[in-house]
């Protein structure tokens, strides 16, 4: 099975699942990333970088947003050398949110998408709002709502999405709660196998 796992850090979340998936000569793993420090036996990793930050004058509400199309852009990039070098994955095995994710159906139509959902952001009632002595205004609770734009894309987009804890799955709309399988970030070997028999 070909794998490429994607994360701007490395090898973050995925430390576990890759090394074991690149212990397995059965595998070709490729791992996507901007941090050029370490490596994993087994693990072929591969440096992207972004063209440009977003821009100082960009409106605060989509900032976030600016940099999530750049840094999937840069993803796209690299996806697209990937192809071009005959490595189309099985599995593309990203963290959503940053952008890596965004373009990946695109490059990879026929490849299972699955995007590690680790959060989704809420004005109320989650992690934003708990402190009294710092209240929400309109201006946060605006560019909150904007910050999960590249996350309801991926939504949009991926086969299945894997959250840590179900109070994180809890966090996401209700209408996408039923493309989220709650999955310990110790467990290794279900997502990858779950993918393969949906």
């Amino acid at each position: 099975m070909k794998i490429l796992f994607l994360h701007s850090n490395f090898p973050a979340q995925f430390r576990h699942l890759a090394t074991i998936l690149g212990q397995d000569p059965q595998h070709q793993v490729v791992y996507g990333t901007k941090r050029r420090e370490g490596d994993i036996p087994g693990v072929t990793k591969i440096i992207y970088e972004k063209s440009r930050t977003a821009r100082p004058d960009t409106h605060h509400y989509v900032r976030f947003l600016e940099e999530a199309v750049l840094e999937g852009q840069a993803v796209y990039r690299l996806a697209k050398q990937l192809k071009d070098n005959h490595f189309i994955p099985d599995i593309v095995y990203g963290h959503s949110g940053w952008g890596s994710t965004l373009f990946m159906k695109d490059v990879f139509p026929k490849s299972q998408l699955l995007c590690y959902l680790e959060c989704y952001y809420n004005a109320h009632g989650s992690d934003a709002d708990f402190d009294p002595s710092d209240p929400m205004n309109a201006d946060d609770e605006a560019r909150i709502r904007t910050k999960n734009t590249p996350i309801l894309l991926d939504l949009a987009s991926c086969d299945r999405g894997l959250s840590p804890t179900q109070w994180q799955r809890q966090q996401f709309p209700v209408e996408f709660q039923p493309k989220l399988k709650v999955h310990h970030d110790v467990i290794v070997h279900s997502p990858l196998k779950n993918s393969q028999e949906n």
